[in-house]
């Protein structure tokens, strides 16, 4: 009867440890083919003198974990422009006295492959960048939507990164921050990191940009990154079960991170630590959402006083996709669901720094305490009554 109780009180312990344990560190391989299509009409109102279009076409990348390359690329317009030009990632569009409707199309089909097979960084905190790596400061001050400046951000920061000595610890421990903190709501039309730290919900934008400020305020260099998520499921094998998410299609946004020995390395704040999945199509890069090469510029004549208007579509397919990402270690880390790099530094996922502190496992083992001390006082009851006898 001892050994049953005992048994019990186990198994009572480990219950909530199990469910609390949703962490899953993995390595293995990606590759994608996508057929990628967008469509803008832009309805031009009269007495428009001339409309000026920034077209994103950063459509080849070479990352760490992640690769995007074109092996088809062009853009077709309703109308000539009367100028194209080169800008610093995309290209600018020009016309003089537009027609009523004006429209364009970028169509490419890419290769995205991602490999997931550690993050071995030995970047330390703080980080110190060198000559070749200046292009980088650019992400480490705050900007429009990211307000690393913010006292609350900052102090936030402060409090995650305080056990951290690595680069890989310390974001880590940020992005299971704001995974653990943040409610996803498309209903949200604020996407600043300031609103959306005090609301505690919002779209990638709010979960990118929030993600930004914090690693900013950290001295850590994080850009913002727009592109399109081709729907479909996700999947990861493990010794006994299979895990995965699925992405609905549509524009989305995540960051990438800067790491002085790996160069940049994407994270996706709402599902993945240290890559994004061969679902994710990368257009454009910035240091938020206000500062892409996808802007719409237009002057009216004097007597003009309409709006404009934009229509946009895309099609985007998946034509051919392999995944072999398989579950090597779990890690009681987070109270969302998380797919994560190994990280040889990552202490937070390794060594559950920050990860809860003692009132949060008392809260946790409460109710199992309960239960067993119910579970031991039955038996000794019943075993009591059964001497009697």
């Amino acid at each position: 009867m001892k050994i049953i109780a005992c048994a019990l009180i186990a198994i009572a312990f480990v219950m909530p440890l199990q469910g609390f344990g949703d962490a899953l560190l993995c390595q293995g391989s990606m590759a994608s083919t996508v057929h990628y299509a967008t469509t803008r009409e832009i309805i031009v109102p009269e007495g428009t003198q001339k409309i000026v279009v920034q077209l994103p076409t950063a459509l080849n990348a070479s990352l760490f974990a992640y690769s995007q390359r074109a092996l088809s690329f062009s853009i077709s317009y309703s109308k000539k422009p009367d100028e194209v030009a080169a800008t610093n990632g995309g290209i600018t569009a020009t016309w003089v006295n537009p027609p009523s409707r004006l429209s364009y199309t970028i169509v490419a089909n890419l290769t995205i492959d991602v490999r997931v097979d550690g993050l071995n960084s030995n970047s330390q905190l703080p980080i110190r960048l060198n000559s070749s790596d200046q292009g980088a400061s650019r992400y480490l001050a705050p900007s429009k939507y990211v307000q690393s400046n913010d006292s609350a951000i900052k102090k936030t920061a402060e409090t995650l990164i305080s056990n951290a000595d690595y680069e890989s610890a310390a974001v880590t421990s940020i992005m299971l921050w704001v995974n653990d903190n943040l409610r996803y709501d498309a209903n949200v039309t604020n996407h600043d990191a300031a609103w959306t730290f005090q609301n505690k919900r919002g779209t990638c934008e709010n979960y990118a940009q929030l993600s930004l400020a914090l690693l900013r305020s950290a001295g850590i260099p994080a850009r913002y990154v727009s592109g399109y998520l081709v729907g479909g499921d996700i999947t990861v094998s493990g010794s006994i079960a299979t895990y995965g998410y699925s992405w609905d299609a549509g524009p989305h946004s995540w960051i990438e991170v800067y790491y002085p020995d790996l160069g940049w390395v994407p994270y996706e704040p709402q599902k993945t630590l240290g890559f994004v999945d061969d679902h994710h199509v990368r257009e454009s890069v910035g240091t938020d959402s206000s500062d892409l090469p996808n802007k719409l510029i237009y002057t009216y004549a004097t007597s003009g006083n309409g709006r404009l208007a934009l229509n946009e579509s895309s099609d985007v397919t998946l034509v051919r996709d392999t995944s072999t990402l398989r579950v090597v270690n779990t890690s009681a880390v987070s109270s969302q669901g998380v797919i994560s790099q190994e990280m040889a530094h990552g202490g937070v996922i390794n060594d559950r720094i920050n990860a809860f502190d003692g009132e949060t496992l008392l809260s946790q083992l409460a109710v199992p305490l309960i239960v067993a001390v119910g579970v031991v006082a039955s038996f000794a009851f019943l075993l009591a009554r059964r001497r009697r006898r």
